[in-house]
């Protein structure tokens, strides 16, 4: 059932579009109906551009902080899967566009998705916080993986013999 589903939706989604475009277009005119699609990808483009921006702002802020950016990650992919819905010609695209803008329907396709995959981001193990903190500041503790030829160490009461030879 499953392999039918997808070649129906790649064929019907473009022919309700056709067929939306046709009802609209014959209740309030060929110009107005082509003002609404230029509209929607209008608000789309700039639905993406701001939104864009602060998801953006969110996940720098998330990943500074330390804390998991998954969540700003899987929000900032529905809007500009919202964004493009607008801005792709059509209208029921742009419905489905526009509830992904709502944000409790978006948390609830985001906690729907979240239970389908797992979201693996480089700050759920690591935090960078700069170069001007630190390191009593950082959350969590260095790892440096060194091979076996890479690593020596000097007590620190015996002067290093390089310092040694520079002191001479």
């Amino acid at each position: 059932m499953r392999s039918m589903l997808i070649p129906l939706v790649v064929l019907g989604l473009p022919l309700a579009e056709i067929a939306g475009f046709v009802i609209v277009g014959r209740e309030i005119g060929l110009a107005m109906t082509l003002l609404l699609v230029l509209s929607s990808a209008i608000a789309g483009v700039v639905l993406l551009r701001f939104q864009g921006f602060a998801m953006i702002r969110r996940m720098q802020e998330a990943t500074r902080t330390g804390s998991d950016p998954g969540r700003e990650v899987l929000g900032g992919a529905l809007m500009f899967v919202a964004a493009l819905l607008l801005i792709v010609p059509g209208f029921i695209s742009d419905i489905f566009g526009l509830f992904l803008f709502v944000p409790p329907v978006r948390q609830a396709v985001a906690g729907y998705l979240r239970s389908k995959m797992t979201i693996v981001t480089a700050a759920s193990s690591q935090s960078w916080r700069g170069p001007s903190h630190s390191p009593e500041e950082r959350a969590q503790p260095r790892v440096i993986d060194l091979g076996e030829g890479e690593f020596s160490r000097t007590d620190d009461d015996e002067p290093n013999p390089s310092e040694e030879r520079r002191r001479q």
